[in-house]
Order: C-alpha cells, then structure tokens, then sequence
C-alpha cells in the first residue's frame, strides 16, 4: 500500500510540474468564493479549505525540496486548528483565524519565486507564475485586513463607517495593488495604514522587475544560464586538448 501511494504521489509530482495555469485557476476560484460567500462562516471555512489546497498545490508545482515541502505542508496543519479557535465567537479569536490564513498562504509567492528563478527559458509556465504570485499578494494582504477587522487595537481598517463585508476587503486590497485608487475606502488605523503601504510597494516592486523583466525575455534563454553553444565552448576550453583542438 505504502509502495503504490509512493508511485502515485511520484506521478502527481511529476504531472503537476510547472503547471502554474492549474494554481491559477485555484486561485481564481478562491477569489470568487472570497467575493461570492462574503456572509458568515461558511464562506470563511470555504475560504480556508482553498487557501489550503492553494498552498498544497503550489509547493507541488514549484517542485520544492522534500525538507521545504514537510514544513510547509506542518504549517498548513496551522489551518484546521485555526478553523476550531473560529468558531468560538470571540472577535480576536476571528481575527487570528485570518492571520494564520494570510501567513500560510504567504509562504505560496515565496516558493513560486524561487521555482521561477531557476527557470533556464522563459515560457508560458514563467508567465503564469508571475501572474499567479501578482494575485496571491493581493490575497494575501486581503486577508491581513480581515484580520485587522476583527481586532479592536488594529481596528477600524477603513475610515469610512459602516458594517464592512469580506468582500470589500478584498476590493481594496486589489485596488491599493494595482494603485487604482477609487477613493471609495481609505485605510484609517495605523496598523491599515502600514498594511496599505507595504502592499503597494510590494506590487509596484514585482511589476517593474520581476514581471516586466520576464515578459522582456520571454521565449529567450534566461541570462543567468549559459547557451548551449557556450557550454559547448567552455568544455571544450576545460577539456585536456581543448587548447590543441582549437
């Protein structure tokens, strides 16, 4: 039994490599549930579960070392544990909830990011990558907020008055990382006010190196390997009669 888990846990991995369009469509679906189920605590269970597969999902793709892979998979264990404390009904205990969520799932860009470095040609996986990662900040900050929310020393998030859904936290935060700036919502406690910031900085940061940097080399050799003519050269330099031969 161990054997045959062994050989079809093999396979997943080696089916699921780089296939960063099906952690987008995750992600995709996250989003929506985030937005659709935005009443009660249905939606923050559903929430909960995806972030989870997100992250089991990714360390997958990205095709991380075992030991990486063993601790990142101990913190989503974090999750269901973070679902009990949930539902006791006490606002800080709520507020937790989301900030172990953000935490784990902020582990996600983190890996995704070192995949990619590694990557010898820039291809439709890079792509997908850096748009996946570029939504998983957005998601991740969201989450913080709903956090914030929940705790009476980081809260009120928003200046402006009134019950706020989860939905409308991940508005804004989409909203302050793409740097739209509706003006509709504005951070209000000191602790928004940092998040909002640092979120900003983040996005701005990632779309003008990493993504504007892949999608300049796509389809090229990726400048930190060598091509293939140059390998050949720098053997043939290495080799005993390299020197005769030329």
């Amino acid at each position: 039994m161990a054997v045959r888990f062994s050989e079809l846990h093999s396979r997943w991995l080696e089916w699921t490599a780089d296939r960063y369009g099906l952690l987008l469509g995750l992600i995709c679906v996250t989003y929506a549930s985030m937005i659709l189920l935005d009443v009660g605590k249905l939606g923050d269970l559903t929430s909960s579960v995806l972030v989870a597969i997100i992250v089991l999902v990714a360390i997958d793709v990205s095709k991380v070392p075992r030991k990486v892979r063993i601790i990142v998979r101990l913190l989503v264990l974090l999750l269901p544990l973070a679902i009990v404390v949930y539902v006791i009904d006490n606002s800080i205990f709520r507020g937790a909830f989301y900030f172990v969520m953000a935490l784990v799932l902020a582990t996600t860009p983190v890996v995704i990011l070192i995949r990619i470095i590694g990557h010898e040609r820039i291809n439709l996986a890079t792509l997908l990558a850096a748009v996946d990662v570029y939504l998983l900040i957005g998601m991740v900050f969201a989450l913080f907020y709903m956090g914030c929310s929940h705790v009476p020393a980081l809260s009120p998030v928003f200046a402006q008055a009134g019950m706020k859904q989860r939905s409308d936290y991940v508005y804004f935060s989409y909203i302050v990382l793409t740097t739209v700036g509706f003006g509709d919502y504005s951070p209000l406690s000191k602790m928004a006010r940092t998040l909002v910031v640092t979120e900003a900085l983040v996005g701005q940061i990632f779309l003008v190196t990493a993504v504007a940097r892949i999608v300049s080399l796509y389809g090229r050799q990726s400048p930190s390997q060598p091509m293939p003519q140059e390998r050949g050269d720098e053997a043939l330099d290495h080799s005993p009669h390299g020197s005769d031969q030329r």
